[in-house]
């Protein structure tokens, strides 16, 4: 029972180093498991849709006091790996597990860049 009681306490203490990001819109999140999506940009008057999109992502690992993180979730590496020449809006996905693994992927959605190869 105690043994319990112990790892209950760690995966509550352990649950604020992998807080989602914030952002305009945020879906609710679980102590065990959490994966979702939702906006970066909420203003989407006079936005066009696009189907031209570029991706950036990264990866953490939290447990106990050590807590590593890997990756660039950029606006800008997103805009690269999608060869856009202009960004016209973004969402991102947020997976996490008992808080102690994570993932952010940022998605960028826009124009092609003319001087793409």
């Amino acid at each position: 029972m105690k043994k319990a009681f112990a790892i209950l306490f760690v995966m509550l203490f352990l649950q604020g180093c992998a807080t989602p990001p914030d952002a305009p819109f945020q879906p609710s999140s679980g102590i065990l498991y959490s994966e979702y999506k939702a906006p970066l940009t909420i203003n989407f008057d006079k936005t066009k849709v696009s189907d031209i999109r570029g991706m950036s992502h990264t990866t953490h690992v939290s447990l106990y006091y050590l807590s590593f993180a890997v990756g660039d979730a950029s606006l800008k590496e997103a805009m690269q790996d999608g060869s856009l020449a202009k960004a016209a809006y973004a969402d991102y996905e947020w997976m996490s597990i008992l808080g102690i693994f994570g993932r952010l992927k940022v998605h960028v959605y826009g124009l092609e860049d003319p001087k793409k190869d």
